[in-house]
């Protein structure tokens, strides 16, 4: 390997274990490879270049505006009711509440797109709930941590977006294929939470005084939410429109549930929602632009080609290859970002797993799993320090209580991996998958 290439990863890794902001740490080690590579510092006008050109691609747009939809259902109220239509569903069984926080992530999940939307809308809502029926603090935090994974797998998806983008796969296709995972996620979560609800003594927590008119009212207020996840997905499935129309539709159908269903969406707070949306979304496109840079760095190295070449030498079975990398990214998650690895390794290894007979959309739905999985593992989950922030409770504390629950996760992520059909039974059926 180049001596200028093996600098530039050192100064990555180096800086992301010293605690440096990941922006910085790509961005730097980046523009390291100018700066030692001999002849490249005359080129590095290339370094302005990938990074906006990095940026300039159709489908990024729809990362702010599915942003922008999930702070309008946050704002108007939507996090209430779905927490309410979750308990009508689910509060009846013993450990209620905690079967409460996994349906209602799983159904936030298919608004937002995104884990880290879900702990902080649902999470304040969700724990509290929780202390106050009896459950301990830690508990509560984890189980609502654990169940934001499921959030973005099940469409609509930002990293499954991501995923697209980078390596020119079906969105409609990934985000079907994550509908089975996702669901197989949240349910391994409740497996647990029904053996623990006996073991425990967790008690059940209907809706007081349930009346056939209460449960109508209740789920015709969470109907608005819930039929996002249709128009999204169905109009992209048809044809109708694409991942970032399906966007700009999402937040042009928040808005007027916000200002004719709910009637509270004001001026005011429709700025506070673009301020909010426009410091998430502005990370992301700096991690993008930086992230297109060591692409290119590693493509002009001819990394992909020496690592496929690599592969092909080993003669290694394509089930073995899963388990290596699913294993990598699981270790990369303790220390790097779901975005940045799937920025990173998606346009790396996509290929060489397709030539592998290995189905695109298989594989991305298997790396999300994995870089979902990241945001629990510790030292660098950002999952985990969101839920300590938001309910208060040591970070070390929610560490113990999610591992039944990361336990059940890899499971998961076992049956995706090995069984194929639970991702690609979907888009078989809508014809995009053969």
């Amino acid at each position: 390997m180049d001596s200028a290439l093996l600098t530039v990863l050192a100064s990555l890794l180096g800086l992301l274990i010293f605690g440096s902001p990941v922006i910085f740490a790509i961005g730097t080690a980046s523009l390291v490879y100018f700066m030692v590579k001999p002849g490249m510092w005359s080129m590095v006008p290339i370094y302005a270049h990938k990074f906006f050109t990095g940026m300039d691609v159709f489908i990024w747009l729809s990362i702010p505006l599915f942003v922008i939809a999930g702070e309008i259902m946050t704002s108007i109220g939507m996090t209430d009711r779905l927490v309410n239509f979750s308990r009508l569903l689910v509060g009846r069984f013993r450990g209620g509440l905690a079967y409460v926080n996994v349906v209602g992530s799983m159904m936030f999940g298919g608004v937002s797109g995104s884990a880290l939307a879900d702990i902080s809308a649902l999470g304040p809502i969700e724990i509290s709930m929780m202390k106050k029926d009896g459950y301990r603090p830690d508990f509560s935090a984890a189980v609502t941590v654990t169940s934001a994974v499921q959030g973005p797998i099940i469409p609509p998806s930002i990293p499954l977006i991501i995923f697209s983008s980078l390596t020119n796969t079906s969105v409609a296709a990934l985000f079907l294929g994550g509908v089975i995972p996702g669901i197989l996620l949240g349910l391994s979560m409740m497996v647990l939470i029904f053996f623990m609800a006996r073991m425990q003594g967790f008690k059940a927590n209907p809706i007081a005084g349930l009346t056939l008119a209460l449960a109508a009212r209740i789920a015709l207020d969470a109907f608005w939410a819930l039929f996002m996840p249709v128009i999204i997905l169905g109009g992209i499935i048809t044809g109708v429109f694409t991942a970032t129309e399906a966007a700009a539709v999402a937040v042009a159908y928040a808005m007027v549930i916000g200002v004719v269903a709910y009637r509270n969406l004001t001026l005011k707070k429709l700025w506070d929602i673009l301020d909010r949306a426009a410091r998430t979304s502005a990370s992301v496109y700096l991690i993008v632009g930086f992230a297109t840079i060591i692409s290119w760095i590693l493509a002009n190295e001819r990394v992909p080609n020496e690592l496929s070449a690599l592969i092909e030498g080993s003669n290694i079975e394509p089930w073995m290859l899963l388990l290596i990398l699913n294993l990598f990214f699981l270790f990369n998650g303790l220390w790097i970002s779901d975005s940045v690895q799937l920025l990173l390794f998606a346009p790396l290894f996509t290929p060489i797993l397709a030539a592998m007979g290995v189905d695109p959309v298989h594989f991305g739905v298997i790396m999300t799993v994995n870089v979902m999985i990241g945001l629990l593992t510790p030292p660098y989950g950002l999952g985990l320090y969101l839920g300590s922030a938001v309910s208060g409770v040591p970070l070390g504390d929610i560490v113990k209580q999610t591992m039944p629950f990361l336990i059940g996760a890899f499971c998961v992520l076992m049956l995706v991996t090995y069984v194929p059909a639970i991702t690609l039974t979907l888009p078989r059926l809508f014809g995009f998958v053969q």
